[in-house]
């Protein structure tokens, strides 16, 4: 406990606490022992790289890492990562960024299932729950820590994640989960691995339920609870010796509360429909280059609507005066988002050259089609469709003399024009398994086809009587120029890898909103909107450091910490007068997290995780205090009649209560137990 309290303090004093008792254990454990092999990773450069010599910082969190988090949500994940703003909106609807300034909807952050991108392009953001994933079904997560845009295209414009499921190969037989615990939560998986003729598969089911966060005093229980069913398909054939072909299904039934947490009497159980389907082949050629072709489909329906009534009894008012109030006869209105579609296609080729004197460099080309559809949203019940092109390449040489060089650049054709994204990066191996990184960049993101077209507002008989959000004309590209100097190093005598990153980065023309004063038709409100337009911009100067530390077999400490100095400026008011602000708070100052955890014995592992996040205030949510959060876990693995068995018990915020993204999320102490059966 003194360390996790030194922590929330002093990041460099609980460092260097750990480096001390690294001096009388690592010097009997050999660095393949505890190591084992240096990380490759392709997300970066869309080609294998060691993480020292990709363009960009990318953390990696394994299968054992996940294990030992004792994640129950896609928000638990990324508390582990430098650089994350990782919170609850809702119970069940989660904030995922990488500086980002706390918006409902997050984007800038493209998040992909094994290549497959998951960007919702009707809410501009990735939601979590359409993911279709069962924790135990992923091998690793992949995230680059910077702007991914030359690689992974416009909804990269901050970071990239990729999410890597195990294959069918990795596992056998059948495999059963259930957790219960805090928020009546009940989660079950089912997962079974099998060959079919010359396929081999996996099939992952799963079901959750939970009541979301405590109701809020004077107001009653917050309807933001979920109920949620998900299947998940894999298959994997070989063809020939040098072809392979993956095929993956996903679709996932979920009704949860959507509504704003500082309105708790709002919320609205929506019901959320998504589904995917996925070919990728790839060829290898006998030069040992390399043919990769990747089809997918998203797709996801929103029904979101509540009778609230008649006019009259909305209002206390008799029904024969409605007509004098709002001009139409008194009758029964609805809230709510209402009918919601959206559909992606999307088609991809890439090449990758086989290494040549130094030099690896893969090249590809895409096309794209999306359309969105909601009367709600955008005013009228037309489908809205958009079709965007890119190609892009990436390359690395190898100098002399440790000297790497990497360069990428993403040519997108979208509906505003040709968007183009490059980024250059120089790595120098001054020593052995210690490197410096200067890198630039510049990235740029084409709104969303929903961005673009925003008209919402809630109306009867086609006349609004409450304005929310539209969309400039003309609305273009955000821009971010970036350069980032970063030392990675690896310590074999004491078993420690180390990242250290210091940035700078400047954003123009971010799309934002200002207030605009409207006459409406029913003129229940003296009303506002919101305009969506390129009115923002912002600089942050900070650093972020990552730490991977293997005092003992068995043993791992993983800690990171982030310093961000936020400078920004938007339009919030545009008439009579121009009236600026800035959000210079809308992100923590600082940020860091702490992992230890421990095999007590072979069949024994304990681990204790502590988050720290000074005072924020969310852009999109409300004012929250410093807090630090303590989370354990313990599991014991066993023989159940000759069946491999688990049981995990968790506890969440071993401490006092807090609030998480808005002042009525209240993150109480929560308790867990999951058992795991393996059926061979």
């Amino acid at each position: 406990m003194i360390l996790l309290f030194s922590f929330r303090y002093s990041p460099l004093l609980c460092l260097s606490i750990c480096f001390l008792a690294g001096a009388s254990h690592g010097a009997t454990v050999s660095e393949e022992d505890v190591l084992g092999d240096i990380p490759v990773v392709n997300i970066a450069s869309r080609f294998e790289q060691p993480v020292s010599r990709a363009p960009a910082s990318v953390t990696i969190i394994d299968r054992a890492v996940l294990d030992a988090s004792g994640a129950q949500t896609w928000a638990d994940i990324f508390r582990l990562v430098p650089g994350f703003q990782s919170y609850a909106v809702n119970g069940n609807r989660y904030g995922v960024s990488y500086h980002g300034f706390g918006q409902e909807f997050p984007n800038g952050l493209e998040v992909m299932v094994d290549g497959r991108s998951a960007y919702e392009p009707v809410f501009s953001t990735t939601i979590w729950s359409t993911l279709g994933l069962n924790f135990e079904d992923i091998d690793r997560i992949e995230i680059v820590r910077g702007s991914s845009t030359p690689s992974q295209g416009s909804n990269a414009l901050l970071g990239a994640v990729n999410i890597v499921t195990r294959t069918p190969l990795q596992d056998s037989g059948t495999a059963l989960s259930y957790t219960s615990g805090s928020r009546s939560t009940r989660n079950g998986t089912l997962r079974h691995n099998d060959q079919l003729g010359g396929m081999f598969y996996r099939l992952s089911l799963g079901y959750q339920h939970n009541n979301g966060f405590p109701g809020v005093a004077d107001e009653g229980a917050m309807d933001d609870g979920r109920e949620l069913y998900q299947m998940n398909f894999l298959g994997t054939l070989t063809p020939t010796l040098y072809d392979g072909l993956d095929i993956s299904v996903g679709f996932v039934d979920n009704t949860e509360g959507l509504g704003d947490a500082d309105h708790p009497d709002e919320y609205l159980a929506s019901n959320y429909r998504s589904n995917h389907q996925m070919v990728t082949w790839v060829h290898t050629m006998a030069n040992g280059g390399e043919v990769q072709l990747r089809a997918y489909h998203n797709g996801l329906r929103l029904e979101s609507n509540e009778n609230m009534g008649l006019i009259s009894q909305q209002l206390g008012v008799s029904p024969w005066a409605v007509k004098e109030i709002v001009g139409t006869p008194d009758q029964v209105f609805r809230t709510g988002l209402g009918h919601v579609v959206s559909e992606r296609f999307d088609a991809e080729l890439e090449q990758r050259f086989p290494p040549w004197h130094g030099l690896q460099s893969v090249w590809g080309v895409g096309a794209r089609w999306e359309a969105v559809e909601s009367e709600h949203l955008f005013g009228h019940d037309e489908t809205i469709r958009e079709e965007a092109f890119r190609l892009f390449s990436h390359n690395e040489w190898v100098l002399d003399e440790g000297w790497v060089l990497n360069f990428g650049l993403m040519v997108e054709d979208t509906y505003i024009g040709t968007l183009t994204s490059p980024r250059v990066a120089l790595s120098y191996e001054f020593l052995t398994n210690h490197s410096l990184r200067v890198g630039l960049g510049r990235s740029n993101r084409a709104p969303s086809i929903a961005e673009a077209n925003l008209d919402q507002a809630f109306k009867i008989e086609g006349m609004a009587y409450n304005a929310v959000i539209r969309s400039e004309e003309g609305l273009g590209e955000e821009r971010v120029d970036y350069a980032e100097v970063a030392y990675i190093g690896r310590f074999p005598d004491m078993n420690i890898d180390m990242d250290i990153r210091v940035f700078r980065e400047e954003g123009r023309d971010g799309i934002d909103a200002y207030l605009e004063s409207v006459v409406l038709p029913i003129p229940l409100f003296d009303d506002e909107i919101k305009v969506m337009s390129n009115t923002s911009e912002w600089e942050t100067k900070g650093a972020e450091l990552q730490v991977t530390y293997k005092p003992l077999p068995g043993a791992l400490l993983r800690m990171h910490y982030t310093y961000l100095d936020l400078e920004s400026d938007y339009l919030k008011r545009s008439e009579p007068v121009e009236v600026h602000d800035d959000f210079n708070l809308a992100r923590p100052r600082h940020s860091g997290g702490l992992l230890l955890a421990y095999q007590l014995t072979p069949r024994l592992d304990v681990s204790v995780t502590n988050y720290y996040q000074s005072k924020v205030e969310w852009r999109n949510g409300s004012p929250t205090d410093a807090f630090s959060r303590i989370d354990a876990q313990l599991s014991f693995n066993f023989l159940l009649g000759g069946t491999p068995a688990k049981v995990q018990a968790v506890a969440h915020n071993l401490g006092g209560d807090y609030s998480e993204f808005s002042q009525n999320n209240v993150f109480e102490t929560r308790f867990y137990i999951k058992v795991e059966i393996g059926l061979h």
